[in-house]
Order: C-alpha cells, then structure tokens, then sequence
C-alpha cells in the first residue's frame, strides 16, 4: 500500500523492482498535482536505497504520463508541454539525481508519438547531466513498434545519452480494438492475433538488442519460447540485458529459466 511497504518486502524477497503506482490518469488539475507528489515521494525513497548502485542493478520506478495531465491528448499538445512536461522534469531531475531507472509506461496508440516528443526533449535536457537511466516502454502489440525502436536508439545516438527501453506485448488490446472501431478507422494499429505479437516482439528485440551500447533492453515477457530466443540472441552478441515480469507472475519460468542458463537478470513489475 506504501512504498516504504513495498521497498521492505522486496528487500525481504530479494527481487529487483520497478515500481509503478497504480491508478488511472487524472481527470482534473488537483489530480495531476497530488500523482506528482506521490510519484516525486516514491522516487525519493526508492532513491534513497540505490547507495550508487546505478539504473541497472537498483530499483527503478515507472511513471504514467496521464496521471500527470487531465488532458495528456495528440490534440492538446499545446497544454502538455505547458502542464505536463514540466512535471515529469521536475520527477526526472530527482531520479538523475539519485541515479536510479526512470520509465515511462506505455500508453494507448494515439498517444505514442507524444510520447515519443517528451522522450527526445527529455534526453536532450543539459541538466540531467550523463544520467543514463531515463527509459521509455514500447509495445510489440502495436504495428509501428519496430520504427519506434529505431527512433528511439537513434534518439540515443544524436543525444549521447544511453536509454533505457523495456519490450511489453502491451496491454490494452481490448481498448485498441474498440476505438478504432468506433471511430471507423480502415485498419487497427495493433496486430489482432497473438502469433503475430510474438513474432513483432522478436524482430523489436533483435533490433534492441544490435543498438546495444546505445540502449540498455530490458524484456518484459512471460513467454518461455520469447524469454529463450531473446536469451540466445543477446548471448550470441554478448549483449547484457535484463528481464522484467509482473508481480506475481512468472516466478517458476524464471527459476527455470535459471536452471537452465544460469543467472539472469529479473527485475518484477511492482505495484
């Protein structure tokens, strides 16, 4: 119910985390407010336990940008940059200044290439000095995941600063679905079967995986065929990268997992 709850079990359990406060965006300015402070709270405290362990071996915390916006919309970009983008400055001055791993979570389709423009002033930001734990999570649901990839590690080049990128299937395939529907669009921006999620997962991975040093991938799957062909091609290369599952989910594919290669990785998804 707290961080300071969660940071002690996960300290009890030995896991790696990153933690995500749970709720939905804010629908009024007070809301967006109080998320931040609750969000600025948190990154101080999982902060505070990093002692100089770096975005990769600490604890990380995840952020979602509608919380931190009543009207984080393509057609109010105008307001975002006004309300929202100073917000999530202000939450990543203090995880540079911890040097912990900083996400931004995933959010619907229509939202990406927002996402992707709050991204880029991000790393451009002469302040957050040579930070390297600012991250961003892409979605192998969606069509245009492996341009996003690209854009991202290209990002990273031009800026000279190191991201972070976690790999998810995604999660709001119903959601998807629905508004493209509704709204009578020709085509759905997400894949409509889960073979072909899967199959973009890997090619988005491979590519993650060859823009090694420039981004560090972390991959978000309960898969055991994902989970072993992304090990091979990151062993092939000797590329580190690290594993991510949900709370509750996965502990017996990543102890089989640890059988069978030896140690990875495995940072949980904690709410």
């Amino acid at each position: 119910r707290t961080i300071e709850a969660a940071l002690k079990r996960s300290q009890r359990e030995g896991w790696l985390c990153s933690f995500d406060m749970l709720g939905e965006g804010a629908r009024a300015a007070h809301d967006a407010e109080r998320y931040e402070k609750i969000y600025a709270d948190a990154i101080t405290a999982v902060g505070k336990t990093a002692k100089g362990q770096g975005p990769e071996a600490g604890h990380g915390v995840s952020v979602k940008l509608a919380a931190l916006s009543p009207r984080y919309e393509a057609t109010q970009e105008a307001r975002v940059w006004d309300e929202l983008y100073p917000r999530i400055l202000r939450l990543a001055r203090v995880a540079a200044q911890y040097d912990i791993n900083f996400t931004m979570d995933a959010e619907e389709a229509d939202r990406l290439a927002l996402s992707l423009k709050l991204l880029d002033r991000l790393a451009h930001e002469p302040e957050l000095g040579g930070w390297t734990g600012l991250g961003l999570a892409v979605q192998a649901y969606q069509k245009r995941c492996p341009e996003v990839i690209g854009r991202v590690a290209e990002l990273a080049r031009t800026s000279g600063r190191r991201l972070m990128v976690r790999l998810v299937k995604g999660a709001y395939w119903d959601t998807e679905i629905k508004r493209a529907q509704v709204l009578g669009r020709t085509d759905y921006p997400v894949f409509t079967t889960k073979a072909a999620t899967d199959l973009n997962y890997l090619v988005c991975a491979k590519a993650m995986i060859e823009a090694a040093p420039h981004i560090y991938s972390q991959f978000a799957t309960h898969n055991a065929h994902s989970l072993a062909a992304v090990y091979r091609m990151a062993s092939g290369r000797k590329v580190k990268i690290e594993f991510q599952r949900l709370h509750g989910m996965g502990e017996a594919l990543y102890d089989a997992a640890h059988d069978a290669f030896g140690p990875v990785t495995v940072r949980a998804y904690a709410p």
